[in-house]
């Protein structure tokens, strides 16, 4: 059995004892994770609302097709692909160790930053994620996009960042500060009331993370996408806040959220 054949043997024989779709697990004393297809692509009402919503922001609809994940649902290639070539191009990303037609293989590289979160100390995380919010910043700046940068989509590894996660594709459909837009509107509002952030917390260390991101990406494009795109989020939180006491986290990050990004000023003519 070769190298390849025993790695696979092990990933397969790792997903055989679980129903996740992620799994870390050991081979030859290296650690790697195993991630295996979508068992099935988002709803037809997500799919719908999603395309509505990104039609009203930009104007610019997305095909069906993509929206509902249909190509990371059928083909590990996708995903794979978009790690390698960021890998390329300088981007810390896991190396991909394995390809199948069922599933591929990563080098493990550390816990989710939504976890550690949990057990950091408030000094920790006041360091901490503003470091990430500038290197989401620099990502951007590079000219890429991820599609899923919230902070469980982040590993840490030996003090050093890692994206993981890239089987959405509706980038490859916008003009890139909107996708760019969307992946730091994902990040902030996967850390308000994440851990030990309570609301007062989010709502003074949000604005902090938005300077550090602008600070590592001044791009105009991306504050004017926020303004254009405000008129319609307050509807929606305004009108989601009406069920805000039946929500444990949700709809309180959303109007928290869209309080900040009010005071994001629309760039210098």
């Amino acid at each position: 059995m070769n190298e390849n054949q025993g790695l696979e043997a092990a990933a397969r024989a790792a997903l055989a004892t679980h129903h996740s779709r992620a799994l870390v697990f050991e081979h030859e004393g290296r650690r790697y994770v195993v991630k295996k297809l979508a068992e099935k692509p988002r709803k037809l009402l997500q799919t719908l609302f999603m395309r509505w919503l990104v039609k009203r922001i930009t104007g610019q609809p997305l095909p069906m097709r993509t929206l509902a994940l249909s190509e990371a649902a059928g083909s590990m290639d996708f995903e794979a692909n978009r790690l390698k070539a960021l890998a390329a191009a300088g981007v810390r990303v896991p190396r991909v160790a394995l390809v199948t037609p069922e599933f591929f293989v990563l080098d493990y590289c550390g816990t989710v930053v939504a976890t550690l979160l949990e057990d950091w100390s408030a000094a920790t995380w006041r360091a901490e994620l503003p470091r990430l919010a500038g290197e989401l910043g620099e990502f951007h700046r590079a000219g890429h996009w991820h599609g899923g940068a919230q902070i469980k989509n982040i590993t840490q590894a030996d003090g050093l960042n890692y994206r993981i996660d890239f089987e959405e594709n509706f980038g490859e459909f916008l003009p890139l500060a909107v996708a760019q837009t969307a992946d730091l509107v994902l990040f902030l509002n996967s850390i308000s009331l994440a851990g030990p952030i309570v609301e007062s917390e989010a709502r003074q260390l949000l604005p902090t993370l938005l300077d550090h991101y602008f600070v590592a990406n001044p791009d105009p494009e991306i504050k004017r996408v926020i303004r254009r795109a405000l008129p319609l989020l307050g509807r929606l939180a305004g009108f989601a806040a009406l069920f805000q006491r039946w929500s444990k986290k949700g709809i309180r990050r959303i109007v928290i959220l869209v309080d900040m990004l009010k005071t994001v000023q629309s760039p210098a003519c």
